[in-house]
């Protein structure tokens, strides 16, 4: 979601229940990884999830230091989220875990296929690339919210600065990339038939709340005009 936050605010509750959040999901993507290999002596899948939680605790602490409020309504769920939202979450989550369990059967436990080390290389600059685009759209919205919803108690209103100039919904763009990004490291060609939902899923989110926001905040319509891309510049 497009807008400004509230300066001078610092990290509450919310934002420290947005941390432990993330902290639970990689500790829960860890053991169902390796649950599913069957095995701890999977070193891609060590250096990966070290990757993975190095740029999460990197991304908290810049929203921590630059953007607090950013933070913080991360960590809460205020009213009139949108119905498809609520779906997009729950098929999110399981595609999500699913992805972890395809791996670890594709990769180690009966080896169906496997992808270079130069393929972990490119995965893990994509990856890096994701979470700092992502993380400058966060800092750069005080309205980026984990559901749709317009944010009428905030003030909501239209952002065109930072990545939003090339591109209405930034963060989605990381995302899917990030999810790309994981059967690469992984060494699992089989899990770019989860992750390629996510991304799926991402791009109709991307379809849903453009016409929510077009329709219901004001002055996003002009701003549709000025920057034409939803996702991927030049492209869509």
């Amino acid at each position: 979601m497009k807008g400004a936050g509230t300066d001078g605010e610092g990290v509450d509750r919310r934002g420290l229940r947005y941390v432990a959040q993330r902290s639970a999901l990689v500790v829960l993507f860890a053991c169902v990884l390796f649950r599913s290999a069957g095995t701890w002596d999977w070193p891609r899948a060590w250096i990966y999830l070290i990757v993975v939680s190095i740029l999460e605790g990197l991304t908290l602490s810049l929203l921590a230091y630059l953007a607090p409020a950013t933070l913080n309504q991360r960590g809460t769920s205020g009213s009139g989220i949108k119905r498809f939202d609520r779906v997009f979450a729950v098929l999110w989550l399981v595609l999500a875990l699913v992805t972890p369990v395809v791996a670890g059967l594709d990769a180690v436990r009966f080896r169906w296929s496997t992808f270079s080390w130069a393929l972990f290389g490119v995965g893990l600059v994509v990856l890096v690339l994701a979470s700092l685009f992502g993380t400058w759209a966060m800092v750069e919205n005080g309205y980026f919210e984990q559901f749709v919803r317009i944010q009428e108690e905030r003030g909501h209103r239209v952002v065109s600065t930072g990545p939003y100039r090339f591109a209405r919904h930034p963060g989605y763009l990381g995302a899917i990339l990030g999810a790309l990004a994981t059967p690469l490291m992984l060494g699992s060609a089989w899990s770019f038939i989860p992750a390629g939902l996510i991304c799926l899923l991402f791009v109709v989110r991307t379809g849903l709340e453009d016409r929510t926001l077009r329709r219901e905040l004001p002055g996003y319509e002009e701003y549709t005009r000025h920057t034409r891309f939803r996702l991927v510049p030049l492209v869509w």
